[in-house]
C-alpha cells in the first residue's frame, strides 16, 4: 500500500492546458476554462499537477508551444473539499508531481470552480 503525503495548504500548484485554439483550454481573456481541470478517463480520478515550490515554470510547462500554464493555491483546492497528494514519478523524472483527488469524472461544477480560482502563469 502506497503512503501518500498531503501537500501543504500554503503551496501553489501548476496545471498545464493545451494551447491550441480548437481544444478550448483558455478563454479569450486569458483565464483557464474548466477543461484544464476536468478529469479524463485515463486519469483514474487523479488530476495531475506540479507543486510550484519543487519545480520551475519551464519544467512544469514542458513544451510552451503546446501548452499554457496555470497556477492555483492549494488552499482553494482544499476549500472545495478536495485533497492534493505529493506523488513523485517513480522513474525520477518529476519530483514535483502531485495529484488532486476527490473529483468524479462526470463532475461538471468542480473543474469550473478550480478554473475560476486559477490564474495564468507567463514564462520569463
Amino acid at each position: 500500500m502506497e503512503k501518500l503525503l498531503l501537500v501543504n495548504a500554503e503551496e501553489w500548484l501548476f496545471r498545464r492546458g493545451y494551447s491550441t485554439p480548437e481544444k478550448k483550454y483558455m478563454n479569450p481573456d486569458g483565464t483557464a476554462t474548466s477543461r484544464v481541470f476536468k478529469l479524463r478517463p485515463k486519469d483514474n480520478g487523479r488530476l495531475s499537477v506540479d507543486v510550484k515550490s519543487l519545480t520551475s515554470t519551464h519544467q512544469a510547462i514542458q513544451d510552451p508551444k503546446k501548452y499554457f500554464l496555470f497556477e492555483i493555491h492549494n488552499a482553494k483546492v482544499i476549500s472545495l473539499g478536495l485533497a492534493t497528494f505529493h506523488d513523485p514519478l517513480p522513474d525520477g523524472s518529476n519530483e514535483a508531481h502531485a495529484f488532486i483527488s476527490g473529483m468524479q469524472q462526470d463532475d461538471e461544477i468542480t473543474p469550473g470552480l478550480l478554473a475560476k480560482n486559477s490564474r495564468r502563469v507567463y514564462l520569463n
